[in-house]
């Protein structure tokens, strides 16, 4: 069975699918994983943001056959790791399927936690995630979440797509799904600029 990816937002229409066609784009052609997303208040069916889209492109990705899905719980029951824009959508998965707690971060709060955890089988370093949660916490309690960019800037909506590559980058690295050509090139978790993206 392939491991499961689940990205989550509001919309379903910036954060959420930016990370998870990141990751599918860039993760090893040969890995054995399945990466989605959805949104807690979903646009069914709705195209990305434009502003999103924008910022996508430029970084080698064609965003337009996304799109939006309503997130149900079921999705969460099915994957084995549950990756959030911000805390509150954490919080809605766990409340929603409380089972999914241990394999339940925000994408910040994940890249966090695993930080120095060697790269793996990826159920254990979920398992790993999961072990030290709230250890250390994060200085400002927002620190773990995405600003939402809908209908904002482009600007904006780039500075969102460089914290979420970030993110996406060193997920794939800590799992071992990073394709060869950048594998182990993932910001290692100390507030660096972003680096280029592979395309």
């Amino acid at each position: 069975m392939p491991f499961t990816v689940l990205y989550v937002c509001t919309g379903n229409l910036c954060r959420s699918p930016m990370a998870e066609l990141l990751f599918r784009g860039w993760a090893d052609p040969g890995a054995d994983v399945v990466v989605s997303s959805a949104g807690t208040q979903a646009l069914v069916n709705h195209g990305i943001d434009h502003s999103s889209a924008s910022a996508l492109a430029q970084l080698g990705i064609d965003p337009s056959k996304h799109r939006a899905r309503q997130f149900e719980p079921w999705m969460a029951a099915y994957a084995d790791l549950v990756l959030t824009a911000g805390r509150e959508h954490r919080d809605l998965v766990m409340t929603a399927l409380p089972t999914a707690y241990k394999r339940t971060f925000t994408m910040k709060e994940f890249v966090r936690l695993v930080g120095d955890v060697p790269t793996g089988a990826p159920e254990a370093v979920v398992a790993a995630a999961g072990a030290r949660r709230g250890h250390p916490t994060p200085v400002e309690p927002d620190a773990d979440d995405v600003r939402d960019p809908y209908r904002g800037a482009i600007r904006d909506a780039k500075t969102i797509a460089e914290e979420i590559t970030e993110t996406v980058y060193a997920t794939l690295d800590s799992l071992g799904f990073a394709a060869e050509r950048w594998r182990h090139t993932a910001p290692v978790r100390e507030n660096r600029s972003p680096r280029p993206a592979p395309y």
